[in-house]
């Protein structure tokens, strides 16, 4: 009885960190690598290689980026209310990752959002506005139309900052708009929270049948 009451517990326990795995994937994402990819439609493999090139370049050249791109609700995980609200979300992910060492300080990183409607950030320097006012962002084109302004985004940054990084000729691309259905998708879905949930359930119900089969096994 009291191994199976542990289990259940454990089972319990286990559920919140399950359900904050995907509740902000780019926050997974971000600690470990440099830039969080839209789920759907994927990036075109000359744009991707374009953005993870220049993003390297930043950094080498002293001013490392992290960058978010967020072409739907799905990519936000359990906050699609954030969605094509680029500052309210750089805001949260901001909060959400790790400061980085510099000398006997710590700091937050540079990073860049990108949704359709435009970008948000934190720690991009006081001349950000003017760096990211020539570049436009083409919702049609989609995850694509994202990565390219991303390319010119972070390459005029670093520049603003004092790090010159050329902006890459990937920026000025030409794009198609994407043929995918206008319905808004991708991420995780909603299974995916609703999931661990039912099976802590289960594991429950399970349990107490176990111990009240046993319950009337011991007193007969």
């Amino acid at each position: 009885m009291r191994r199976h009451a542990v289990l259940a517990l454990a089972l319990v326990l286990a559920l919140p960190s399950v359900a904050r795995a995907d509740g902000d994937p780019a926050s997974d994402v971000l600690p470990t690598q440099d830039i969080f990819f839209p789920y759907a439609p994927p990036i075109s493999a000359q744009l991707r290689t374009a953005l993870v090139r220049v993003v390297k370049q930043s950094a080498g050249a002293g001013y490392p980026l992290k960058v978010a791109m967020i072409e739907s609700g799905g990519d936000l995980g359990s906050y699609p209310q954030m969605f094509n609200q680029p500052q309210s979300y750089a805001n949260l992910l901001a909060s959400e990752l790790p400061t980085n060492p510099h000398g006997s300080i710590r700091t937050r990183p540079h990073l860049l959002v990108v949704m359709p409607v435009g970008f948000g950030g934190d720690n991009l320097g006081a001349k950000v506005d003017t760096a990211l006012e020539p570049v436009k962002i083409d919702p049609s084109a989609q995850s694509d139309g994202l990565a390219r302004a991303a390319i010119a985004a972070v390459a005029r940054i670093a520049t603003a900052n004092g790090h010159p990084v050329a902006v890459p000729p990937e920026a000025n691309a030409k794009l198609q708009a994407s043929h995918r259905s206008t319905k808004r998708s991708g991420g995780p879905s909603v299974w995916v929270f609703i999931a661990p949930l039912l099976f802590v359930v289960v594991a429950i119900v399970l349990t107490g049948r176990l111990v009240a089969r046993r319950s009337r096994r011991q007193k007969a």
